[in-house]
């Protein structure tokens, strides 16, 4: 039986997972909705234990929605925020690849993995790619968050980056 070299097996084990991560990025995204009051902001959404449910998923924004817990927003601001997040949600759609464009992907990640010859080139600019989705997604998501910070009221934002800091200390989860 013949052996891979560590070079190549481990080569491998980073495609493999980069097929991985390129399903999760291609993956529906989560409803862009957030619950900041835990009472009248979804109205007709379900509470599964600490987390909203939609559409059989569960809602976690990183903790943006425990975030905002607390500080008392107006309905102006509820009704601001929650365009805020359909708007984003609908340009994510808009930007969404095409089913063609991902079964293109997957069967180019896939013919890379099972080449002969691995191709260096090709696989730095399949993850190249990714990255660079990845990037713009994380972008899209801290200017939501600007967003809906300079909704608040002075007071809010000091509670806000109390909050942040606060939590800024804490070990990561995961």
């Amino acid at each position: 039986m013949k052996t891979l070299s560590p070079l190549k097996a481990s080569l491998f084990a980073i495609l493999a997972s980069s097929a991985v991560f390129a399903t999760t990025v291609n993956a529906e995204p989560m409803d862009g909705g957030c619950d900041f009051s835990r009472s009248e902001f979804h109205k007709g959404d379900r509470m599964m234990g600490d987390r909203m449910e939609h559409g059989g998923r569960h809602m976690d924004q990183g903790g943006m929605h425990r975030m905002f817990e607390g500080l008392d927003l107006t309905d102006a601001q509820k009704a601001d925020i929650k365009k805020l997040f359909a708007d984003q949600k609908a340009a994510r759609a808009d930007s969404r690849p095409t089913k063609e464009q991902r079964l293109a992907h997957r069967t180019e990640m896939q013919a890379l993995m099972t080449a002969p010859n691995f191709d260096e080139v090709q696989a730095k600019a399949l993850m190249s790619a990714q990255q660079e989705q990845r990037q713009a997604q994380a972008i899209e998501r801290m200017k939501l968050h600007n967003q809906i910070y300079n909704l608040l009221t002075l007071e809010q934002q000091a509670k806000f980056k109390a909050r942040f800091e606060a939590q800024a200390g804490k070990e990561p989860r995961g």
